[in-house]
């Protein structure tokens, strides 16, 4: 292992895309602190508004959204180049030969790997530290779920680029097919949220993005986790079969054979919407009254929502009622028959547009209302009961305006100091060295 940390960690271009990393993730941290800060001044004023001020939203998530774009497009960097250079040096088949079995082998440079990845998380976590030692309010809990995620993300993007390195003869190689991989998701991600390419929306199960959201909402989403898991399982068994010294053919074979039972596994993983809301106040969830009514209810549950893709309303009851709905009852049943058509439908709405079908056993519903309450009400009046009480803690919300001299140290400690500290880390580490 010694061997393979120096590989990782004692070599420039680990600092040099630690650094740029930490640059991205820094811009990302101010201009959500600009933000937050323009919010709050107007927010201070009104105690509605005040509720809606949540850090987790305003300053975890965009900072955590330069996480997901680093690990994306430069992870691939540090991750691939443990493997990768051992095949462009030739020292490969050597290497496997002196420790005995390939398998081993790569799982070290995986584990090495990681540890020079994890240098884009140490960038976050300071930030958010720093926010809070300025007054700024941080939940530990959901913060830690949300970095948790990326984390996830970490795992994957590694197993990715190790895998891209065990099929490639070059570092150039892996990092491109690894870089290509992460864009293959964005422009899965790309289709959601628009009527005209509702044709590659039909494969947003496959996107990486999509199954990191609960985690940015502080939710551990139980199909999240394994999904993620399986995905980065499944790579580092695609990799291992690509490392071995067999030939060729016979490698491809298994790893078809590997790629067709991992496709079946993930498939079957993401039809489970089990989660656990670990937010702040379990703010994410419906009243407390409400989920256990709910959850008490014997009869199927089942919604028909007649919106498309470019509506903003279906974004929003997806996001709120939905997502809270389905914290409760993860067996309810939720259909989009828009999306049913590969053709874009926006200007064919007709007087059923905008429909939401509910139906709780036999009996039926209709609203056109996105309104979690309303839903919630209709889900129990089709039930034959009454609404629980729907009393729920207030979120107090945290404005705060960051101007003066807490806004110059964090801008510095942002844009010069990380930056400037990974990279006089990696001068220091790797002086005297050639390796690239």
């Amino acid at each position: 292992m010694r061997r393979e940390l120096a590989i990782a960690l004692r070599c420039r271009v680990t600092w040099l895309v630690a650094a740029l990393a930490a640059l991205l993730i820094g811009h990302g941290f101010v201009l959500a602190i600009d933000l937050y800060s323009a919010s709050s001044r107007s927010a201070l004023a009104s105690v509605l508004q005040t509720r809606e001020m949540d850090p987790l939203a305003g300053i975890v998530r965009p900072t955590l959204g330069g996480v997901s774009l680093a690990l994306s497009l430069l992870g691939p960097v540090i991750a691939g180049r443990t493997l990768a250079i051992e095949k462009e040096r030739r020292t490969w088949g050597a290497l496997c030969l002196a420790v005995g079995s390939p398998a081993r082998v790569v799982l070290q440079k995986v584990l090495a790997s990681a540890l020079g990845c994890a240098l884009l998380l140490v960038v976050p976590i300071t930030l958010f530290v720093a926010f809070a030692a300025f007054g700024g309010h941080v939940d530990p809990i959901e913060t830690a779920v949300a970095i948790g995620g990326e984390g996830l993300h970490l795992l994957l993007i590694v197993a990715i680029a190790t895998t891209a390195a065990a099929w490639t003869r070059s570092f150039a190689q892996a990092v491109t097919m690894g870089i290509l991989a992460s864009l293959t998701s964005w422009a899965i991600d790309a289709a959601e949220g628009f009527a005209a390419l509702a044709w590659l929306g039909r494969a947003i199960a496959w996107s990486i993005e999509q199954w990191l959201l609960p985690f940015q909402r502080g939710i551990v989403a139980v199909g999240s986790v394994l999904w993620l898991m399986c995905a980065a399982a499944i790579a580092l068994v695609a990799a291992v079969a690509g490392a071995t010294l067999e030939p060729l053919a016979r490698k491809a074979v298994i790893a078809v054979a590997l790629l067709a039972v991992g496709l079946v596994a993930l498939a079957s993983i993401s039809t489970v919407r089990r989660g656990f809301d670990w937010s702040e106040q379990r703010r994410a969830s419906l009243p407390p009254a409400a989920v256990e009514a709910l959850r008490r209810l014997e009869s199927p549950i089942s919604m028909d929502v007649f919106l498309d893709r470019d509506d903003s309303r279906r974004r929003q009851i997806e996001s709120d009622a939905l997502a809270k709905l389905l914290l409760a009852r993860p067996d309810v049943g939720i259909r989009m028959p828009l999306d049913e058509s590969a053709n874009a439908l926006e200007a064919q709405r007709d007087s059923d547009y905008g429909r939401i079908v509910v139906r709780v056993g036999d009996a039926v519903r209709e609203t056109r209302s996105t309104s979690r309450r309303e839903l919630i009400t209709l889900i129990f009046d089709a039930a034959g009961k009454k609404l629980p009480d729907w009393a729920q803690s207030a979120y107090p919300g945290y404005p705060i305006v960051f101007d003066g001299m807490r806004r110059r140290l964090l801008g510095l400690l942002a844009y010069f100091g990380l930056p400037l500290a990974f990279a006089l880390v990696g001068v220091g580490l790797t002086h005297g060295r050639t390796t690239r």
